[in-house]
């Protein structure tokens, strides 16, 4: 049985680490937000927004204001909630676990109604909600050992091994003679080397085909030093994968891909059509007229080239981590050095791209973490 001492599956911290993180930067976007409220600037981000939207003759700004000042403390309110949440499934409270997955799924479909902008986050979501419902996050929430599922495939095959008994069938009994005297023996005589019986074909008591002469006869190559005539007694061992490898593996892979997608998209659509990517890119959503005019500046075209190029270099990024993440599996050394090297490189455009960033370089550096474990190092040393 488990007890409290237990260490926490890698899954688990994992959850509770996004969840936090990600309910961290939520609660600061609210914040910011609110503290700006009744500006002109928020004022225009709203009428922009509704003048690019389906409802603009059915809602005014006030009440799109009043609505969003709800969605906006509604959030803040979760995100709050997600955090203590978090917090206390980490120390292995089973209510807060069941409360977090709740607001993890709200979070997701909230997320997931924002269209594109919200993937990565409802992606995030789902993963929490996988992570703190895995086989292992169950055992150790029930304060039980997690059994390996290799040694539970091992048991069944045995079990489903049959049992082959073999019975002698009985034969009548008949009399047996009285067995005659033995003869004496008498001693070999001096110089008669030649009345001897010839040697056993296998020693004594050694089962039938179960012994091989060490030394071949005429004709026959020898066997090789050191090595049974019979088969080996076993097979060699193979140890299987750390979970912390597997962790960073998959969670470095799905967050290279969703990187190389959304950034190599940009990318495509530069080249398509670079006049209506500048377009695009002059009229965004949520963004005031002002706030454009100091971004682009006098320069669209020119705006456009470097977001092009900040896409492809981010898209380039994203695809090395993805190949990078799942060479950590083939049990190379190197491969681990190569995948901190692209995830060093990951941490800074994070940095630069921050606050959208954080949630990526707090990803990465778990990452890390995860793949220079001391199991991680010794399951690689073996496949030297």
């Amino acid at each position: 049985m488990a007890n409290p001492t237990t260490a926490r599956p890698q899954k688990v911290t994992m959850a509770c680490l996004t969840a936090g993180v990600a309910s961290v930067l939520v609660l600061i976007s609210v914040l910011t937000t609110l503290s700006g409220w009744g500006s002109l600037e928020v004022r225009e981000q709203v009428e922009s927004t509704l003048d690019a939207s389906p409802v603009t003759g059915t809602l005014s700004v006030d009440q799109a204001l009043g609505w969003l000042r709800i969605i906006l403390m509604a959030a803040g309110a979760l995100a709050t909630a997600s955090i203590v949440l978090a917090v206390w499934t980490a120390k292995r409270h089973r209510g807060a676990r069941t409360g977090l997955t709740v607001v993890s799924l709200l979070s997701t479909v909230t997320f997931a109604s924002m269209g594109a902008s919200g993937i990565i986050p409802a992606i995030l979501g789902v993963m929490v909600v996988i992570f703190l419902w895995s086989a292992e996050s169950r055992a150790w929430f029930a304060g039980r050992e997690h059994q390996q599922p290799r040694a539970d495939t091992d048991s069944r095959q045995v079990a489903a091994t049959p049992v082959h008994t073999t019975t002698t069938p009985t034969t009548p009994t008949t009399p047996v003679a009285p067995a005659a005297a033995p003869s004496p023996v008498r001693a070999p005589e001096p110089g008669a080397e030649g009345s001897q019986p010839p040697p056993a074909a296998r020693p004594y008591a050694a089962g039938p085909g179960s012994y091989q002469h060490p030394f071949p006869g005429p004709g026959q190559p020898p066997a090789p030093y050191g090595q049974q005539p019979s088969a080996p007694y076993g097979r060699p061992v193979t140890l299987p994968r750390p979970r912390p490898l597997i962790t960073a593996a998959v969670t470095g892979t799905v967050l290279s891909a969703l990187v190389a997608a959304v950034f190599g998209l940009n990318a495509l659509i530069y080249l398509i059509s670079p006049t209506q990517y500048a377009e695009m890119l002059a009229n965004p959503p949520m963004f005031s007229a002002s706030e454009v005019q100091e971004l682009i500046g006098d320069d669209p075209q020119g705006y456009a080239r470097q977001m092009f190029l900040l896409s492809l270099t981010l898209g380039a990024l994203g695809i090395a981590g993805a190949v990078t993440s799942l060479g950590l599996l083939a049990r190379k050394p190197v491969a681990r050095i190569v995948f901190t090297a692209v995830a060093a490189l990951g941490m800074v455009a994070s940095v630069v791209l921050a606050p959208l960033g954080l949630v990526w370089l707090v990803a990465q550096a778990a990452c890390v973490v995860l793949v220079w474990r001391r199991e991680v190092t010794a399951w690689l040393r073996v496949g030297r």
